[in-house]
């Protein structure tokens, strides 16, 4: 009997002692049932749910974790990760500081900006391992006297390339920022169709196929959502309308390309975003912005797809749509990729007229890894009401270099050489996109104000 209560006291204090690691904080929404709220997920060696306390001044509340781990194996390679746990902190106070709690953690964060308050977002893809430290140093630092209320990542966030391990890395080394300014972002092609290790020396490292982003990353979908890989969505952060689209939804491997699965996926984002987008209330969110991974407007040579032997033209919408690419690589002189590899013009096939009727404001990518943004583009061509491009793939994970010619008009502004994050400002009046370069922290490389919109007539 003293044996069992020694042994029962050694438990007790172990799980009190749970380690707790690679903490971020998300932003919810009622489309999950947790309206005004974040998700608060970390890292334990407790398989057990535990109570997050947190308040405004006291730890006056509590919320209990849910609890998930996955496997990753195959002959040469095997995964266990650690026990991820979520706690969902609904109703909260706008722009509040809060407090929280779990085990022999404590930490901090501010909730969302309330509709029609000035809000500010970093944004940044690529971001990689090499650099993190100055980019999120970047992301979280005071900019023209804003600071962020959230953080964007706009695909391939931990170039782990189906090691998990390197996952855990990252998001241990990016705590620091998302342990108190809540994180979104959506999926890239390193999150899905990539494998062989960050520097492709491991290939025991297979695909990810969302295995990580989807059990690591918790946005405000559904876990039905989750599941079947259906992980875009959308979410009011104050004054701006968030979008997230997947570019590589329903692609699942190499064979898969026309498949039902395929064409389902993809016509179910297509009108997941009309539907979407058709109940925007700009009076409460008078911008829109569209975060995703692959740039379709973009001046650099890699990364490149083409439906027409003229770049950035799609005369005929529906067989893009289908992925009959042009790929006469010498031809345009860029390597252009495949619809599996490349999936954003088949995409934009149909896209581009959704984003016009609609008022988005801007379109915001990574992938490829430089800085760039566009005059406002519908059908390759400045107009007046359509959306800016924005590229902001410098996150860290190298540079690009080589940018296709002649140089579009529509092009106003690059970079290939600062690794760097954007800030957006959305005050009642205008929308500003700034970008600044890693280790600078007054002057911006690039400006731009983009004035509020009426309405769209739709």
């Amino acid at each position: 009997m003293q044996l069992s209560k020694c042994l029962a006291g050694l438990a007790l204090v172990a799980s009190a002692a749970a380690k707790v690691s690679q903490v971020h904080v998300g932003l919810t929404s009622e489309a999950v049932g947790c309206k005004d709220g974040v998700t608060v997920t970390f890292a334990s060696d407790s398989a057990a749910p535990l109570t997050l306390k947190y308040g405004t001044t006291a730890a006056d509340k509590s919320a209990t974790t849910t609890v998930s781990t996955y496997k990753v194996e195959n002959p040469k390679y095997s995964y266990t990760s650690p026990n991820f746990h979520t706690a969902k902190l609904c109703n909260l106070a706008a722009n509040t500081q809060y407090q929280y709690s779990v085990q022999e953690y404590s930490g901090s964060f501010k909730s969302a900006p309330a509709s029609g308050k000035k809000t500010v977002l970093s944004v940044v893809g690529d971001v990689g391992i090499e650099h993190i430290q100055d980019t999120i140093t970047n992301l979280g630092a005071d900019l023209k006297g804003t600071k962020p209320d959230a953080v964007i990542i706009a695909g391939d966030w931990s170039y782990a390339n189906g090691c998990h391990e390197d996952w855990d890395k990252w998001l241990d080394a990016t705590q620091p920022l998302f342990s108190k300014t809540p994180l979104l972002g959506i999926n890239g092609n390193h999150e899905v169709i990539e494998g062989d290790g960050v520097l492709y020396d491991r290939p025991e490292c297979a695909a990810e196929m969302y295995s990580a982003y989807s059990n690591r990353i918790v946005t405000p979908i559904s876990d039905a959502a989750n599941k079947d890989h259906r992980t875009w969505y959308s979410a009011n952060i104050g004054n701006i309308h968030a979008v997230f689209l997947d570019d590589y939804t329903g692609i699942l491997g190499a064979n898969n390309i026309g498949s039902d699965y395929w064409f389902g996926h993809r016509q179910a984002q297509v009108d997941w975003l009309k539907t979407d987008l058709a109940a925007v209330n700009r009076d409460a969110t008078p911008y829109v912005i569209v975060f995703k991974h692959n740039p379709y407007y973009n001046s650099w040579g890699k990364h490149q797809c083409q439906c027409s032997s003229v770049k950035f033209e799609i005369p005929d919408a529906e067989s893009c749509w289908k992925g009959n690419y042009y790929m006469n690589s010498t031809a345009t002189g860029g390597t252009l990729g495949d619809v599996r590899d490349e999936p954003h013009c088949a995409l934009q096939a149909k896209l581009e007229d959704i984003y016009l009727k609609y008022g988005v404001d801007a379109v915001m990518s990574g992938h490829v890894h430089a800085y760039e943004r566009t005059a406002p583009i519908y059908k390759n061509k400045v107009t007046d009401g359509a959306p800016v491009y924005f590229t902001n793939g410098c996150g860290g994970h190298g540079l690009y270099q080589g940018a296709i010619s002649p140089m579009p008009t529509w092009s106003k502004a690059t970079s290939s050489s600062l690794y760097g994050a954007s800030r957006v400002v959305a005050d009642d009046d205008k929308l500003t996109i700034y970008f600044r370069a890693n280790g600078e922290t007054t002057t911006v490389f690039d400006e731009v104000s983009l004035p509020r919109r009426a309405k769209p007539a739709c």
